[in-house]
């Protein structure tokens, strides 16, 4: 009898879907194994997944780093976890995009050193590779903890507000105080002696008039106390 062959299923990355290993299709730019429906071809007849043929349409939306999505992804995962473990196909996916031949050999190139597009994708948001394992193709990430300093604030205390009874009694013993210090103000004393020179003048004209009314220029002119009636 004769061995009946074996069919190796494969995942696309895309749609995520499962296939014969004879149905799926290789990218010409990346390199990796897509579904015909995730698949185009360009004017050369090449053949291109549907991430690639994105990127030549429109490149001038792709970000400054390519690896700016790892940074977006590892930010949001600071809100559930500290520890976050990620194939090399996954980092792949994320970023839409395939890692360096140095990437898959090498573990300096996972290294945590600060002004590498890479490294700067993990430590701006706050997380550090931990482990790295090359023939698992594997990378641990691990989030940094802050310092005591930081997550302390000391609290400011509040100023009591005083009440406006409060602050008429302040206001009124404060004027008190200078009151008996410096005495009456220059503007006061020249108020009291202008009323003291009117009191004065009042009383001198009421002396002279002893009660009576003044008499008119007329009545003055019909009557001379020097003369004596006829």
């Amino acid at each position: 009898m004769g061995m009946r062959p074996i069919i190796v299923d494969d995942t696309c990355p895309i749609c995520e879907e499962t296939y014969p290993y004879f149905m799926l299709q290789r990218c010409s730019r990346c390199g990796r194994l897509y579904c015909k429906n995730c698949t185009v071809l360009n004017d050369l007849g090449e053949v291109l997944c549907l991430n690639c043929a994105r990127k030549m349409v429109t490149p001038r939306f792709r970000p400054k780093s390519k690896y700016a999505p790892l940074s977006i992804y590892l930010a949001r995962r600071a809100a559930y976890t500290s520890q976050v473990t990620l194939k090399f196909s996954r980092i792949e996916e994320i970023i839409g995009d395939i890692l360096p031949h140095s990437a898959y050999h090498s573990k300096n190139w996972w290294s945590n050193v600060r002004n590498r597009s890479p490294s700067e994708a993990w430590m701006t948001v706050g997380w550090r590779v931990e482990a790295v394992n090359l023939d698992g193709e594997e990378v641990t990430f691990r989030k940094e903890e802050k310092p005591a300093s930081e997550g302390t604030s000391i609290p400011r205390k509040r100023r009591r507000k005083a009440s406006k009874k409060t602050f008429r009694e302040f206001v009124r013993k404060k004027s008190k105080r200078r009151r008996a210090r410096t005495g009456p103000s220059k503007t006061k004393i020249a108020i009291a002696q202008a009323r003291l020179k009117n009191i004065e003048r009042a009383r001198a004209s009421a002396r002279s008039y002893r009660g009576l009314k003044p008499r008119s220029a007329y009545e003055k002119r019909l009557y001379k106390p020097e003369e004596k009636p006829k």
